[in-house]
């Protein structure tokens, strides 16, 4: 549900400026506060009050919930304090090199499973009118602590990729799913909600988890050799679920849109050559993207598959 029906969880729920969505420099005195709101899914509330989570792809958030508690600082990556801020950031731009031009000053966007405000920040400061929509509860309170002092308009929503029919929102020029569609429950579903809430001709900028690369980093998860070997879909119980695209995969899953381009990212800063190549400013890593894509024997390990597509009129 909106951030409208949002309650504070300790002391008085502070007033919301005009809206929604609302002007972000309006809800300073919402900055640090956590806060509850019903979630489209109801599922959500006992997740996030620590029961386990009733199917595999949700167990990410019991994941999620127990580095908040125990590694807070790593999940806080737009702090700058944060010890990944400065490869997230990078990040951030690998992925705006590609998709930029798709985003115009003072769109109207969705950021579907946009977290803590990774790309939320961004285009806040295009003067953006942002509606996020997340499963952790956690990372909204710091999406809202973040927001309140950058331009924009913005609106919160607890809830799954496959509720968001339950918003009832206005259409929006672009979509943005970063790392989303390999955790949902059912892809196809989030997806065509995506593509329901966007205007004719609109974007969908995306990304997912590519099928081979991921066995080569750094941050692989021990005891998954068999999804390398088998289905591709990596289950630690109570920590991770992941499906992993196949580029042919990932072309079925978009056959109701217009594929403007499928970019495989090699996502050197926490991709399979993560340790070959060590620290890396922007420039480095653009040139290396480059480079390992066109390699005869690299090019099959990319760690993600960056995808432009568009809603067609007649949609």
């Amino acid at each position: 549900m909106p951030l409208s029906k949002a309650m504070a969880l300790v002391g008085k729920t502070p007033a919301l400026p005009k809206g929604p969505p609302y002007i972000c420099k309006d809800l300073y005195e919402w900055a640090g506060i956590s806060f509850w709101m019903e979630p489209t899914d109801q599922r959500l509330i006992d997740i996030h009050n620590g029961h386990p989570a009733p199917t595999p792809p949700l167990e990410n958030l019991e994941g999620m919930i127990y580095y908040w508690q125990e590694h807070s600082e790593w999940m806080e990556s737009t702090n700058p304090s944060s010890p990944v801020y400065q490869d997230k950031q990078i990040e951030l731009e690998l992925y705006l090199h590609q998709w930029q031009k798709y985003i115009h000053d003072n769109a109207r966007v969705l950021d579907l499973g946009g977290g803590v405000g990774r790309f939320t920040q961004h285009l806040l400061k295009q003067n953006c009118s942002v509606e996020l929509i997340d499963p952790d509860l956690r990372s909204l309170w710091r999406v809202l602590q973040l927001c309140s002092s950058l331009p924009g308009f913005i609106d919160l929503h607890w809830g799954t990729g496959e509720t968001i029919h339950l918003l009832d929102l206005e259409p929006v020029d672009a979509v943005i799913a970063c790392e989303v569609l390999n955790y949902v429950e059912n892809p196809s579903l989030v997806l065509n909600n995506a593509i329901n809430i966007l205007k004719p001709n609109g974007f969908i900028l995306l990304s997912v988890e590519a099928r081979w690369g991921w066995a080569f980093s750094k941050d692989v998860a021990e005891g998954s050799v068999d999804a390398f070997l088998n289905d591709g879909i990596v289950h630690i119980p109570h920590d991770r679920w992941i499906r992993t695209y196949t580029k042919t995969k990932l072309e079925c899953l978009l056959q109701n849109l217009k594929i403007i381009e499928i970019i495989p990212s090699h996502y050197s800063l926490s991709g399979p050559f993560e340790m070959a190549t060590g620290p890396q400013n922007l420039v480095d890593a653009l040139l290396l993207e480059d480079k390992l894509r066109n390699h005869p024997i690299a090019h099959k390990l990319n760690r993600a598959w960056m995808v432009v597509a568009q809603k067609p009129e007649s949609s």
